[in-house]
């Protein structure tokens, strides 16, 4: 269940609307701008013109929020490997994260990801809950299809800002991603990001 923010800030959040038919909001209403200003180094936040906000502190070994309990643990025999384990979006989720192979279970749905860095960055593959899923993150851009959506977001200051379609019309989307992920294994990061972005 995501959360579902005031209207007042789905004007905010609607700024070429908003330019084009008067004043801004005043200083009490909270807008997009304050919501990532007030954001900590550890925190992942989705947040869409429709009002959906998905929120969570990154910790080492953990990613705790309002929708998703998340741990990342040393994986059964493997020396590199990574073990992801809680619960998303009301979903268990139980996957393992090796080298460049994630696999496992979200919910009822399997979760299977080939995972590979370039220069580029990071591309993921797969399954995300039984989705076809094709996804790129890098510093400048985070694309493609995560799950049940499709990104289409450019980098701008600590965000990720563009369009987001999950089955409809396509709406404004921002992502700020913590600078903890960064200290996970590429299958784990893919993991997890298909998790909090493709629900």
């Amino acid at each position: 269940m995501r959360m579902r923010l005031l209207p007042v800030l789905l004007l905010a959040l609607a700024l070429p609307l908003t330019a084009a038919c008067g004043a801004a909001p005043g200083a009490d209403h909270p807008a997009r701008e304050d919501i990532f200003e007030a954001a900590g180094p550890s925190e992942f936040i989705l947040l869409t013109a429709r009002g959906e906000l998905v929120s969570a502190d990154v910790e080492p070994g953990r990613v705790v929020g309002p929708d998703v309990s998340l741990g990342v643990y040393p994986a059964d025999g493997e020396r590199d490997g990574q073990a992801v384990r809680g619960v998303a979006f009301d979903r268990p989720v139980s996957v393992t994260a090796t080298g460049q192979a994630a696999t496992g279970i979200v919910g009822a749905m399997p979760l299977q990801l080939s995972v590979t860095r370039a220069e580029a960055g990071l591309r993921a593959r797969g399954l995300v809950a039984g989705a076809l899923s094709d996804y790129r993150l890098d510093d400048r851009q985070l694309t493609g299809r995560i799950g049940r959506c499709s990104y289409e977001l450019t980098r701008t200051g600590r965000t990720y800002d563009g369009a987001r379609s999950c089955g409809g019309q396509p709406h404004r989307a921002t992502v700020l991603l913590p600078r903890g992920l960064s200290s996970w294994n590429d299958a784990a990061l893919a993991t997890t990001l298909g998790l909090l972005l493709g629900a």
